[in-house]
């Protein structure tokens, strides 16, 4: 079953994987790339269009705004790495017609809405808060301080699935999302079926260390990347070009490198010489320019986890040079 897709660390699936993986030991510099189910408990081009009329009521749906169509990829999005929020900030006011992305800087559901964003051009502000102890006023928003949400004129969506293909329908002319019916379905179930790699990961990180255990879970990993393997019939699970599969599923795997690292783990590469396709097709993605964007350097990640792991997240690591 697809993983419900926000963060929120008190009670997220992403947060025990997060406290699982804070375990690891990586003793050595990686190169910087270019800057609810139960397993939930764990861890830009467009056409322009014309500008909005003003709301005339609350229920004023949420339009596109005039934008270049020729921007480089990113340039659009303000506030990538602003500094989080927290219980008594005050909020940031907002202009009508805008779009703000509420995110967290380590969240894997909220960098699969950065990509999309990223790819899409669309300008959008982000505003980072705390999801564990989110600020009154973001808690108004989305009830329980999940992150990620997209708000325009006072309208809030949720769910980073939910919010992408939102996107697609707002902004149509860069669809990521087939127009095809049956080509749409399909990609949706890619997502579905590719699900057992996040499921073997946070199994594989939320059970004990011992070499028992973690064969086991070694197997769980196989068992999905060689599933993985199978379904890659292209250059991406999109076809030639990447899909919306692929930018759902590529949070994830972005963070796989750190199964090397863990103790009594047989992963000493990633994903290793048995699964060819999905070691050309890392690299390829990794060639993207939207995940050149959205992505973060593996020690910015694991700082990240050796924080949250001492009871102190720090949100903020590599924003201010050396934290």
């Amino acid at each position: 079953m697809v993983l419900p897709g926000n963060c929120s660390t008190s009670a997220a699936l992403c947060m025990q994987f997060l406290t699982q993986l804070a375990s690891v030991a990586i003793d050595q510099a990686y190169p910087v790339q270019p800057s609810h189910n139960p397993h939930e408990k764990l861890f830009v081009s467009y056409r322009s269009v014309p500008p909005p009329a003003p709301p005339t009521s609350a229920s004023s749906a949420a339009v596109p705004i005039r934008f270049s169509s020729y921007s480089s990829v990113g340039s659009n999005i303000r506030g990538l790495n602003s500094a989080t929020l927290h219980p008594g900030s005050i909020e940031p006011p907002l202009t009508p017609g805008n779009y703000r992305l509420y995110s967290m800087r380590y969240c894997p559901y909220a960098q699969r809405v950065l990509i999309y964003l990223a790819k899409k051009n669309i300008p959008v502000e982000v505003v980072n808060v705390n999801p564990d102890r989110s600020p009154n006023w973001y808690l108004a928003k989305s009830p329980i301080g999940r992150v990620p949400a997209l708000e325009i004129n006072g309208k809030v969506v949720w769910e980073s699935n939910v919010i992408v293909e939102y996107l697609d329908e707002l902004f149509p002319t860069n669809t990521v999302l087939p127009r095809d019916a049956f080509e749409k379905a399909h990609q949706k179930i890619l997502v579905e079926r590719l699900s057992p790699i996040m499921n073997a990961l946070f199994e594989f990180y939320s059970s004990s260390n011992n070499q028992q255990a973690q064969r086991q879970n070694d197997m769980n990993v196989h068992s999905a990347l060689r599933n993985a393997e199978n379904l890659l019939r292209d250059s991406f699970y999109g076809g030639r070009q990447p899909g919306y599969a692929d930018y759902l599923n590529w949070p994830f795997l972005e963070r796989l490198q750190l199964l090397t690292m863990a103790q009594n783990s047989q992963f000493r590469y990633f994903p290793g010489l048995h699964y060819p396709k999905i070691g050309a097709y890392i690299a390829r993605m990794q060639n993207l320019p939207e995940i050149k964007f959205s992505s973060r350097p593996l020690t910015h990640h694991k700082a990240y986890l050796d924080s949250f792991a001492m009871g102190m997240p720090n949100y903020d690591f590599g924003i201010y040079g050396k934290n």
